[in-house]
Formats: C-alpha cells, structure tokens, sequence
C-alpha cells in the first residue's frame, strides 16, 4: 500500500490549517483501500530540519503541500531537499500560491511533479485512482511540454467533513476554522476569492454539527473562513440563532466564533441578531478597503462608504461585540493624501481594531493578470507587495509602512485606548499625524524593532506629553489608568509613578470598603486631575475588550 503525507507549514503554532484535512477526508474516503494517509503540519518559523525529518519518518510515495504567500519560499526549499533524499517521491502542490501560475511554479521547480489547481478534495482522489495525469486541474511538465488544467467547480459542495478524530487530536487548542460556504459573491480586482466559483454552501445540518464539535474541542477561537459569511442573511441568521441558543451549554462560553462580513448589506433582522448575541460570544471582520470613490470603482467595488460606516457604528454601539476593520494602501487612483483623509475617517469610527494593510498582487488576481488597467510597480518575492503606483510613491508608503506600525503597538493593543482618547480630544492633531509623527521619534531616538512594554509606554508619555496642548498631568492618569486596566503586572512604567506618602493612606482605605479576595492581585493608584482613588483585583475582565474592571472612590485628603 502506498503512503502519501499531506503537509502544510503555518504562518504560527496558534494557526491551524483547515486543508490538509479536507484532503485528508476526501481522499480517505475514496482510497483507503490503495493509499495509506497522514497530515503533517509545521510553520514556517521552525526548523525546516525538524519539519522534513517529521515527512521522511512517514517513508511516503507521494507528497502534497498547500501553498500560500507565506509559506511558498519555505515549502519550495523543503520540497527540494525531500526530493534530493528521494527522488522516487512524488511532489505535488496545491493551494492559492500556485493554483494560477502552474506554468512558472513547474518549470522554475523542475523537483516539482504536478501543481493541482482547484478544490483538492476532488482532484486527489482522481489523480490517486486510475485517471492520474488525466483528471482535471491537475498540471504537469513532461518532455518539456507543459500540460496545463484547471478545474472549476460550481457544484454544491459535498466533500466529507475534515473533523475527524486525527483533525481533533493534532489541533490541541490551537485556532480552529471552519467553512459554512465556499466561492464568493463579489469579484474584487485584488482578490481570488471571486475566482472559486459562484458561492456554494455547505448543509445547514453539517455546518451546527460541526460548530458544536469545535466548540468543545478546546480552542478558544472558532474562525469562519467563508469571504462573505452574510451573503445569504437568512442562512448567517440561522448560524447565529444556532451559537446564541446554545451558548453557555452545549457551547462553552468561553469560546469566540469568528466572521467575516459585509457590512453594507447587514440588514435589520440580522443586526438586531447580532445586537442580542452573548457578550464576547461573537467578533466581526469588516473590509472597508478604501473610502476614495475613483479607487473603489476601480477594483470593481461600490462605493458603500455611508453604510458601511453606519452599520459600522450600530455594531459597535452594542457593545457585545469585538469590531476589526481593514484598510488597503496602494490601491489604485488612491494618494497619499487620499488615503490619510480614509485613515482619519475609519478611526473616528472606533473599531477595536483597524489593521491597515498593504496591497498584494496575487497571482490569478484581476490586478495580477490585468498589469496595464492597473499599473504598479511591486515586488517579485512573496508576498509580492506593491512597492508604489502612479498615484503613491514608493516613500510615502513607508511613511505608510512607519504609521502603521504604532497602530499596531498604541491602538490595536488596546493599551492606550484613554491615551488616545485625551490626546486626540485635546491636541490639534489627526490620527495619522500622531501615529506618524510617533514613528518618526522613535527613529530618531535610535529606537526601533520589538520595545518592552514599560520602555514603550515611557517613550509614549515624553512624546505625547510634548505635543502642544497636552497636559502632562492629564496625560499620566490617563495613562495610569490604561496601565491599570490592562496590565496585572502591578508595576507601574517609571515616568508615571509619583513618590505620595498619602497613597499608603489609599490602599488602606480601599482595603477595609473592599477586602482583598485571596489569591488576587490588587493595584491601587491616585488620579490627581480627577480627585480620585483606583484599584483593580483583576478578576473580572471584558469579554470584548479584554480589559479589567477598574472600580474608584472620591480621594478625600
């Protein structure tokens, strides 16, 4: 009986992959009586020493990899050495990365066998059975002569589940995923989505058996990868109905599901579903993309900025929820100033998150394919990202590039949200203005790179404290009480500690109203601005925020 291993490298431990097993499933189903099976998963962070030696103890005929922009560079080099050690064994590629340049990836790759294009679960099987070289989306290099297929499918999809017990063992609490659809109802220029197909779903029966199976599996993080979970609102609200019935039963509750959505299309029904979800049961990933009506035309979206950020606001205002919004620089007709002027808007919107994000030209993406109805200039390495366009250069988008890396450590941490909010309300400045003007003090204080978390919240205080307008003392409880609220350290960062005798006096007074619980931490800290004593004991944390409950009292002298 011949072996075959099916492999993956993550980007992170924490991150599962979802294709391997349905590999593994749809295979097993058809050839088990043939072909022996095993999944092997590593990340590209680890030594690919490690990961080979895992693959050769399995003494496999035939060897699968699922390609993406960030494992391409190390599944190709390991690919290489496995076939060095054994050149009988049969390498085979699959996924997004290769799926829309067979022809480059097989004759760059000569180590490479067959890159399969379209939905594996379909394609393996037949490949492994007599049709081999004949099935469909299965391409080949043989005699110099390339042989090129793709395979479309447009049909309901009804692939075995990939939750098997092996699936359940190997997952180990790690991020689970899940699929209730496949295929995509919008045709992005930037994206593939819209490539898989018109949109296919999954039986409702399957997809409530599997969700109930994740949820008590171990992982903490459930993430639907369907590209629009809402496009059919009537099946979104029975998935929802389905998680809040059984929250806190037959579904842990503390267990998070994950969705992303389109948020102009949320219609009522379904936003007053969401509105009566447990708290923290729920979080919700929204593309805005861009705000510039010529960029969205031109990568074939409309231009649904108002209701988007309505919807936006209505999510948010439930307070049940956590929000994540992206945005994308250097698309095209979007400037420089175009995009900071969307930055500034999609802030004042609040999200709990705002990841902004820099085009990729994929491979078998309109923009990838159309080079002269979008022109760009991008790198030729993975993850092949733009480097600048006609209508942004190359410098102002690491000024992008330097913005975004304090988003990431000042808003996106959740560590600074009343910092933030104090300085932005009291200084003249914009969002983008702060977080680029921040990037460019830390460079010119020779800071750069990975900061422990007190040295950047010191470097934070003696920038914002010299904008003009700021108050320093304001400055420092507002950030205290971050501190305080997000950190159960107890250590309080050098620049906001003040030597006050009285503050012994405080702890005091906070002990006999509330006695310490044993086994809990206590910080107890003075606002001066506010005339007030705070304390935390760090048992009650936001579901949505993930910050701790601060109680206070009048600071009476």
């Amino acid at each position: 009986m011949k072996k075959v291993a099916i492999c993956v490298l993550n980007s992170k431990y924490i991150h599962s992959s979802l294709a391997p097993w349905c590999l593994y499933t749809g295979a097993k189903r058809l050839c088990a009586d043939r072909f022996s099976f095993s999944v092997i998963e590593g990340t590209v962070n680890e030594n690919p020493d490690g990961v080979f030696a895992r693959i050769m103890s399995e003494k496999p005929d035939i060897v699968t990899f699922t390609c993406y922009i960030w494992n391409i560079k190390q599944t190709l080099s390991l690919c290489r050495k496995i076939k060095e050690a054994d050149g009988k064994i049969t390498l085979i590629l699959g996924g997004p990365e290769v799926a829309y340049n067979q022809g480059s990836v097989l004759t760059e790759n000569r180590f490479i066998d067959y890159v399969f294009s379209g939905e594996g679960e379909a394609i393996l099987p037949e490949f492994l059975s007599d049709k081999a070289e004949e099935a469909a989306g299965v391409s080949f290099l043989r005699d110099g002569r390339l042989h090129i297929s793709c395979r479309e499918e447009d049909g309901a999809a009804d692939y075995p589940s990939p939750y098997c017990e092996e699936y359940f063992n190997a997952l180990a609490g790690r991020i689970a995923y899940i699929e209730s659809s496949r295929g995509c109802p919008f045709s992005c220029a930037f994206c593939l989505s819209g490539r898989c197909g018109k949109v296919r779903f999954f039986p409702m029966d399957r997809i409530k058996k599997e969700i109930l199976s994740l949820a008590l599996c171990g992982a903490k993080t459930v993430k639907f990868v369907d590209r629009t979970f809402n496009c059919n609102s009537d099946r979104a609200k029975e998935i929802l109905s389905f998680i809040k019935e059984n929250y806190g039963s037959k579904i842990p509750d503390d267990v998070c599901f994950h969705f992303e959505i389109a948020a102009h299309i949320i219609d009522g029904e379904l936003m007053s579903l969401i509105g009566s979800m447990p708290a923290g049961s729920v979080q919700f990933e929204a593309g805005i993309q861009s705000f510039n009506p010529k960029t969205l035309r031109g990568i074939g979206r409309s231009d649904n900025s108002m209701k988007i950020c309505e919807n936006i606001k209505k999510l948010l205002s439930f307070g049940n929820c956590h929000i994540h919004i992206d945005l994308i620089a250097g698309l095209p007709e979007e400037s420089y100033a175009s995009f900071i002027d969307g930055f500034n808007r999609a802030y004042a919107l609040k999200a709990n998150m705002l990841q902004l994000g820099f085009l990729k030209i994929l491979h078998g993406s309109p923009m990838g394919e159309e080079r002269e109805k979008y022109p760009c200039e991008y790198s030729e390495e993975p993850p092949y990202e733009v480097i600048s366009t006609p209508w942004i250069s190359a410098e102002e988008l690491q000024h992008l590039h330097k913005a975004e890396n304090e988003l990431e450590r000042l808003y996106n941490s959740g560590r600074f949200t009343r910092t933030l909010d104090y300085i932005l309300s009291n200084v003249t400045i914009t969002p983008f203005e702060l977080f680029h003007s921040f990037a460019l003090y830390l460079e010119k204080a020779g800071v750069g790179g990975s900061v422990p978390l007190d040295e950047y919240t010191c470097l934070a205080f003696d920038f914002l404290s010299s904008l003009e307008g700021a108050d320093e003392k304001r400055l420092r409880d507002a950030m205290l009480y971050d501190r305080i609220e997000t950190n159960n350290s107890g250590i309080i960062p050098e620049r906001l500690r003040l030597s006050d005798k009285r503050l012994k006096k405080a702890a005091e007074k906070v002990s006999e109203l509330s006695p310490k619980k044993k086994g809990t931490k206590r910080t107890v800290a003075i606002l001066y601005t506010e005339n007030k004593i705070i304390w935390c004991d760090y048992s009650e944390r936001d579901r949505v925020t993930g910050r701790y409950t601060v109680q206070s009292i009048p600071f009476e002298e």
